[in-house]
Parts: structure tokens; C-alpha cells; sequence
């Protein structure tokens, strides 16, 4: 006898289904065009895009950032929201290769990383950006996914040491804090991304040209400095929750055969529109 497939909804193990965590907006990283230094703006120095799909067009855009309309070589336009020099709060992230053949796109998780097959590393950034009351997903692709791997470890590193510095310049250190135990986390303070020069990179005949992010940070990381970026009481409070809810999230990719599909380009320059 057939029956209808809601019929057996009442037997399902819902421990079988896979997660991957609650869905956030999307929003990228995108290259710089050095033929467009007139036009300015992301198109022309690089910077973080995200989709005007998720903004509220009676909004004002947040302190630096701004309403434009990239191309893209595809020939597709869209209005997004820009900004060349993103405040983020890196919650958590994750990782994943991808390779395309014949116009197939294959992914892989970070161990499943095969030499000279081409892959290209693919970094997701939850962040709590700066301006934004909801936490934002930044992708980066590429050698701007391994830049921005590294300059994360060292915003990560410096600032926590200098935190740490400071409460025990101040005798706050507790027997807890001298085992090394009582730390703030990265997403307590503001990352300060902005785009690097426009360098070429690839093989020969196969160049193209990026401009991937740099990390505005000072020398010297002194407590002035640590007030100033430090997100606030209310807002790390509200962080350390989505740190929490983003746990499915951050290891959906950690999965072999793990493909989803996001909304960001898989290109790397992009040209304003014109007219």
C-alpha cells in the first residue's frame, strides 16, 4: 500500500538529520580593479561587499560603509553595501578547499587537501561587525582566505597578549589568569581589515590581479588602544552567544561531501556600473 511521505514524518529520528546551523547573511571579500582608480571606491581598492538583498533600503548604511552597484566580469550587477575598511568581530570560522573541473565545483574539508589538483582554499568569517546589530558571514577565496587566516592568528595572538599585559599591570590576575585560563576571546575587540595593494598573482598566462587584506594594527598595543576597540560589555555578552549558536555552523564543513551553496561570487574583481 503507498502511502503519503508525510505520513511517516511521525517516525523520523530527528538526531539523523544534519545540521549546519542557524543561516546568516553573506557578504564578501572582493578585489580590487587597479583600471578603475577613477570609479574608486571597493571596485577599485578592494574591500567587503555584502548583498543589498539583506539591508533594509530605509536604513542609513553604518559608519563606513556605503550604497554602490558593482559589475561583475560576469556581467552582473548588483547593488550591495561596501565598506574598504570593515570593523570585525570574529566570532568563529571555517574552512574548506574547492576545486573546479569542467565547470563543476567540488569541495573538500580541510584534511582532504590533495597536491597539485588545484584547489583553492575557501574561509568563512562569522563576525559581529561594527555598526550592525546582526552577526554577518565574510568569505574569503583564495590567497586572500590564507591571508586572512594568518593575519586573524596574529590580531588574535598580540591582543590577547596585550590584554593580558594590562590586567596584570593593573594586579587584576587572578591564580586562574596566571595559568594562562582567564583570557578575553578574539571577538572581544574589533579586527580592522583593510585592502593591501593590487599585487598579480598566479601562473604565467593565467595571471590575475587581487588586493588582499591587511591588518591595521599598531606596534605597540597599549591599553588606549585596547578601549578603543574593545566592543563593549552589552556586545560581548551578545557574542559569546552566537559563538555558542554557530557551533553546527562552524563545523558543517569538517565533513567530507559537505557542499553548500552560498550566494557569494566565485569571482575576484568587479567593475562599477556604468551609466
Amino acid at each position: 500500500m503507498t502511502t503519503h511521505f508525510l505520513d511517516d514524518l511521525d517516525i523520523v529520528d530527528q538526531s539523523t538529520i544534519e545540521a549546519s546551523g542557524p543561516a546568516y547573511p553573506v557578504a564578501q571579500w572582493l578585489h580590487g580593479d587597479p583600471k578603475l582608480a577613477a570609479a574608486g571606491g571597493v571596485a577599485h581598492t578592494g574591500g567587503i561587499i555584502l548583498p543589498g538583498k539583506y539591508l533594509d533600503d530605509t536604513m542609513a548604511p553604518a559608519p563606513g560603509w556605503t550604497r554602490t552597484t558593482v559589475a561583475f566580469s560576469s556581467g552582473k550587477s548588483e547593488a550591495v553595501l561596501a565598506a574598504q575598511k570593515p570593523r570585525l568581530a570574529v566570532i568563529r570560522t571555517r574552512f574548506r578547499w574547492f576545486v573546479v573541473y569542467n565547470g563543476v565545483t567540488t569541495h573538500y574539508p580541510r584534511s582532504g587537501y590533495q597536491a597539485d589538483s588545484g584547489m583553492r582554499g575557501h574561509v568563512q568569517a562569522l563576525c559581529g561587525v561594527h555598526g550592525f546589530d546582526q552577526p554577518i558571514v565574510v568569505t574569503f577565496k583564495g590567497k586572500a582566505s590564507q591571508e586572512f587566516e594568518r593575519l586573524l592568528r596574529e590580531f588574535a595572538q598580540k591582543v590577547q597578549e596585550a590584554a593580558y599585559r594590562v590586567t596584570r599591570e593593573r594586579g587584576g590576575v587572578t591564580s586562574v589568569a596566571a595559568n594562562g585560563q582567564n583570557k578575553f576571546p578574539r571577538f572581544a575587540f574589533y579586527l580592522r581589515l583593510a585592502p593591501g595593494p593590487h599585487v598579480k598573482v598566479g601562473q604565467k598566462g593565467q595571471e590575475s590581479i587581487i588586493t588582499p587584506p591587511v591588518l591595521e594594527l599598531p606596534a605597540v598595543i597599549g591599553e588606549d588602544h585596547l578601549t578603543k576597540i574593545y566592543v563593549g560589555r552589552d556586545k560581548l555578552q551578545d557574542l559569546q552567544q552566537q559563538y555558542h549558536d554557530a557551533a553546527e555552523w562552524s563545523a558543517a564543513w569538517d565533513r567530507p561531501g559537505a557542499e553548500e551553496t552560498f550566494d557569494d561570487h566565485e569571482l575576484e574583481t568587479a567593475a562599477p556600473e556604468l551609466g
